[in-house]
């Protein structure tokens, strides 16, 4: 366990608190996530979530809604796998109240230009 202090909780299967909120700013500021007129996955989120690393293709073939927003993060099937990439790629790890970044997720959070000041 980390001594570092959390800055994201759990939302049932997805990443919420300050650094779920943050991250889907950037998304839809980067044009890879949309809200309106219905939540969903762009083109150009395609190809940037592949640059990540991370995988998408079980996101329509899913029984889950594959995107919603869940207050101010991201939820459903895009939500859950949000949280398993970054957990698997050590870029956040769990805490006893949530979870922290870790050093390499720090980095790349701010290359993606995601706001981790508080």
């Amino acid at each position: 366990m980390s001594e570092r202090a959390a800055i994201a909780t759990s939302c049932y299967d997805h990443l919420g608190g300050p650094l779920g909120e943050r991250l889907a700013r950037r998304l839809m500021e980067l044009g890879w996530v949309t809200a309106e007129p219905a939540p969903g996955v762009t083109p150009e989120g395609w190809g940037g979530f592949a640059r990540l690393g991370l995988d998408l293709s079980p996101l329509p073939a899913g029984r889950r809604k594959p995107v919603a927003l869940c207050g101010k993060h991201i939820g459903a099937h895009l939500g859950f796998l949000l949280r398993r990439h970054l957990l698997e790629a050590g870029w956040i790890e769990r805490t006893p109240d949530g979870f922290a970044l870790t050093p390499a997720g720090e980095e790349a959070l701010r290359q993606l230009g995601v706001d981790l000041e508080d």
